[in-house]
């Protein structure tokens, strides 16, 4: 586990100046998020998903605590999100194209196409670059302590307590 966390700290290390040079050159855009946390359920009712994004470019995540995760690639594209650690994806009835994972302690990433994804849970950690747009939540009850994000290289702000709307990612987005 303590090896897990050393190699995904050192993935995010390089990941900051990779999505650094992409930003400069693209109009592409970056989102961290660090230790998201947002209430939701398993059964679906009332659920307020930490991220809720849908982008053109690579994301990369874990969530540490108990959570859930939908990623849906879309019907025109070769591009496979993979989920390790969270077992065997389920279908989303709603979409013929979308799958859900739910476990503890996960990680994700969907690299190189046009992705939705929406993030559910407690410690969600997640770095993103392209061009898309985003929603961000917060725990409603905490104004700090519920993790924070940094949107297109600016300074990390608290996640809101409702849920935002939509926030670019890029110039583009």
């Amino acid at each position: 586990m303590r090896r897990l966390a050393i190699v995904l700290a050192a993935c995010a290390a390089l990941a900051v100046p990779a999505v650094a040079v992409a930003v400069s050159d693209s109009g592409d855009g970056s989102l961290v998020v660090k230790n998201g946390s947002a209430p939701w359920n398993v059964t679906g009712q009332q659920d307020v998903p930490v991220v809720a994004l849908t982008i053109t470019g690579s994301v990369i995540g874990r969530v540490t605590d108990f959570g859930k995760i939908i990623i849906d690639p879309g019907p025109n594209t070769t591009a496979v999100p993979q989920v390790v650690g969270a077992g065997r994806p389920l279908d989303v009835k709603s979409s013929d194209t979308a799958q859900m994972w739910i476990g503890t302690d996960f990680t994700f990433r969907a690299v190189g196409g046009r992705f939705t994804i929406l993030v559910y849970g407690s410690h969600v950690n997640l770095v993103a670059a392209g061009t898309g747009r985003v929603r961000l939540a917060g725990m409603p009850d905490m104004p700090r302590g519920d993790g924070q994000y940094s949107l297109n290289d600016l300074d990390f702000r608290s996640l809101p307590g409702v849920q935002t709307g939509k926030l670019s990612i890029g110039t583009s987005g």
